[in-house]
């Protein structure tokens, strides 16, 4: 789509098409009544400013219209039609080659020099023609995706009902169109400000963390929502996997995340495993914002459990282990790798147990006494050459502390008691009544 063609507002399509099917019946109704003189004007002024922001116009300088279409009503019920040329419009919104060919597919009149709009000509009883004329080209022509975005002049004048019922489900649909209406954000505070408001009609006790943000729970997972400070766009984003262990699994499985789920972006950051997505705010829609927030919340910990399950690490809400996974990987060889007694028979007796078979997940975390701690660190070891393989390939015994790994990670076996974790650089949401969990505090209220 065009830069000039500003859609975003969500929300699901087939509303999207009964509410167009409604305001195109208001619009024939009210171009069949018009009476001599009268005029109408359809206008777009969210392209009008999402396109200056875009191009960083200047907010001083000449300023021409927005996309719009208009209609007057002539003598002898005649109705005069023009679609806005580019001798009117905004130098920043000058229709392209593609638009301007959609226009006269649309059966539209060049401008000409008396006549300097694309025009037309339509009788009062063809007012559903030149209904569905005037919504194609604000919708084919503009990008509009919902009436909502439209500011509509003369459209209401006389226009009555006689059916009570209805009136009120009009009213209905007025009170609903605001979550549809999208704005373009002044300032990042301004912009800020639009987000808080979004966020606190699904979330209503969410508040800001330290940096800024507003961070969203999901199991041992977080969802945080950040308004960029360097330009009109809003990130929504989550730390999968903190210390992630193995290198070479994970590039592999970013490289399948971000061929099969096109909607997030999934990279490594030092060691934290991130996905993200840049919403783009010009035009800002709270609706669009709130339904990327809640799909996020919905996956996010499913996805970090799994892939902890696969390279190793903890989740954002996960307790930290005693030693760090690195720093054991870093110690060098120096007899145990600071694994106890228990973790080198653990060892051994996987060994054995991969002479007879390959052995089950479920014995492979028991004999680990299912401390996920205990098998990344053997994975550590096996992966840099420092464990006794006992004639073993590496990569049947990686695949049997994998599987343990991941049959604990999923839940399947008990889990072992950990020292609680230290607080977290990147704050957490969390309220006063979650038992055991540590109350943060994170500013300000949204």
């Amino acid at each position: 789509m065009d830069e000039q063609q500003v859609g975003g507002a969500g929300g699901h399509p087939g509303e999207h098409e009964e509410a167009w099917t409604s305001f195109l019946v208001r619009l024939g109704d009210r171009l069949a009544g018009m009476g001599e003189g009268e005029v109408l004007v359809l206008a777009h002024p969210a392209a009008l400013e999402a396109a200056r922001a875009v191009h960083d116009a200047d907010p001083d300088g000449p300023v021409g219209a927005a996309p719009y279409v208009q209609v007057l009503a002539l003598d002898e019920g005649v109705l005069r039609l023009e679609a806005v040329g580019d001798a009117y419009l905004d130098d920043h919104l000058v229709l392209t080659a593609e638009q301007e060919d959609l226009l006269l597919g649309l059966d539209w009149d060049e401008p000409t020099d008396d006549d300097l709009n694309f025009h037309g000509f339509a009788a009062v009883d063809e007012a559903d023609r030149a209904a569905a004329l005037l919504v194609a080209t604000m919708r084919e022509v503009w990008g509009v995706p919902h009436p909502a975005f439209l500011e509509a002049r003369g459209l209401d004048d006389d226009l009555e009902t006689d059916d009570a019922d209805e009136a009120d489900e009009v009213d209905d649909d007025a009170d609903h169109a605001h979550e549809l209406v999208a704005v373009v954000p002044r300032t990042h505070r301004h912009l800020q400000q639009l987000v808080d408001e979004a966020m606190g009609e699904d979330f209503p006790d969410l508040e800001h963390d330290g940096d800024g943000d507003i961070p969203v729970r999901s199991g041992a997972s977080v969802v945080f929502v950040k308004v960029l400070p360097d330009r009109p766009a809003v990130e929504v984003f989550a730390e999968l996997v903190i210390d992630p262990v193995d290198d070479e699994r994970l590039g592999e499985e970013l490289e399948i995340l971000n061929r099969t789920r096109s909607l997030w972006t999934f990279w490594r950051r030092d060691q934290v495993v991130v996905a993200s997505h840049e919403l783009l705010a010009v035009p800002f829609s709270g609706t669009q914002l709130r339904l990327l927030v809640k799909r996020l919340v919905d996956e996010v910990d499913v996805l970090a459990g799994d892939l902890v399950a696969r390279v190793g690490g903890r989740r954002f809400l996960d307790p930290v282990p005693d030693d760090a996974v690195h720093e054991t990987a870093d110690e060098g060889d120096d007899g145990d790798d600071g694994l106890d007694a228990t973790g080198a028979l653990a060892l051994v007796g996987l060994l054995e147990l991969c002479h007879l078979g390959r052995p089950r997940e479920a014995t492979v975390a028991g004999l680990f006494d299912h401390d996920r701690v205990a098998l990344v660190r053997q994975i550590v070891r096996v992966r840099t050459g420092r464990a006794d393989l006992d004639g073993h390939h590496v990569d049947d015994v990686l695949g049997a502390l994998r599987r343990g790994l991941r049959w604990i990670a999923d839940g399947s076996g008990r889990t072992r008691s950990v020292p609680p974790r230290p607080r977290s650089v990147q704050p957490s949401l969390l309220s006063d009544d979650d038992a055991g969990e540590e109350t943060l505090d994170l500013g300000w209220p949204a």
